[in-house]
């Protein structure tokens, strides 16, 4: 049986792996986490909870694109995810740290420097 000309087979690839950082999501057991808080806080069901949007992100430090006044961050970029969710007809953003730390964030004040991509 023949094989493919390679061209065709790098081409699949291609298509797969832009397709795989188009798709980019906080960690499952980020969100059922985030998901739970928010539906204890909110008095529903955690499966109530719809996430709207999970997106990587680099934080420009610490604060998770949350600063509040009078409190000092590490200075350092610091990747994770922008959360949105809906409960109770309500929206709510969570912002992330790769590593696991997450703040509801309602009232941005500093944002994120650039999506990260899924490396």
């Amino acid at each position: 049986m023949p094989r493919p000309p390679v061209a065709f087979s790098l081409a699949g690839f291609a298509l797969a792996a832009a397709a795989a950082v188009a798709q980019v999501e906080a960690p499952p057991a980020l969100l059922d986490k985030i998901r739970a808080e928010l539906a204890s806080e909110q008095g529903v069901a955690a499966g109530d909870v719809k996430v709207i949007s999970a997106e990587a992100v680099n934080w420009p430090n610490g604060a998770l694109g949350c600063p509040k006044p009078g409190r000092m961050y590490t200075q350092a970029i610091v990747p994770g995810y922008r959360i949105q969710l809906e409960a109770g007809g309500k929206r709510f953003t969570y912002n992330a740290a790769a590593r696991g730390g997450y703040k509801r964030c309602d009232n941005v004040i500093g944002g994120a420097l650039k999506p990260r991509s899924a490396s």
